[in-house]
């Protein structure tokens, strides 16, 4: 078999220039998702993430990222599944301006909440009712994070 009509400069170019769009994509790509996954992109790109973002600059918990408390751990596929469904509806309300004045977390949205309390706590709630799945952080500790008062957020329409 001559392999030499495989290796001429005319594919050997199109080969490095393929290569180079893909590293040029995957750094982007790279990029793009680690600014996505910082407290900058949360609180200064979603107007609706205002308040909330305040509230945990104060708080005890404002060394960690909001996606350490808002986004399973379990694996990367989860996690990427949940940010992508997550950033889709931001998005969506994002651009219709309809997030309601008080921002609640869903049903999905507690269970993760809780189930990362429980990770990064574990050692303080294994001996109590609320390690084996019992109540919700959230129950008590609301006011840990993002203050008081039921975070003020979405989107004054005029």
């Amino acid at each position: 078999m001559d392999t030499g009509q495989y290796f001429n400069r005319r594919n050997f170019t199109v080969a490095a220039v393929v290569l180079a769009a893909a590293a040029v994509l995957v750094a982007f790509a790279g990029g793009g998702y680690a600014y996505a996954d910082s407290t900058a992109f949360c609180g200064n790109t979603c107007h609706s993430m205002k308040q909330a973002h305040a509230t945990w600059q104060t708080s005890n918990h404002k060394e960690l990222k909001c996606t350490e408390c808002h986004l399973p751990h379990g694996n990367i596929v989860q996690t990427m599944i949940m940010k992508a469904k997550t950033g889709m509806h931001d998005t969506y309300h994002e651009v219709l301006k309809d997030y309601p004045a008080a921002i609640q977390l869903s049903a999905e949205g507690k269970t993760i909440v809780k189930d990362n309390c429980l990770r990064c706590h574990k050692s303080t709630v294994e001996k109590t009712g609320m390690a084996a799945g019992g109540e919700e952080c959230q129950k008590c500790h609301r006011s840990l994070v993002h203050g008081a008062n039921k975070t003020k957020g979405g989107i004054k329409i005029e």
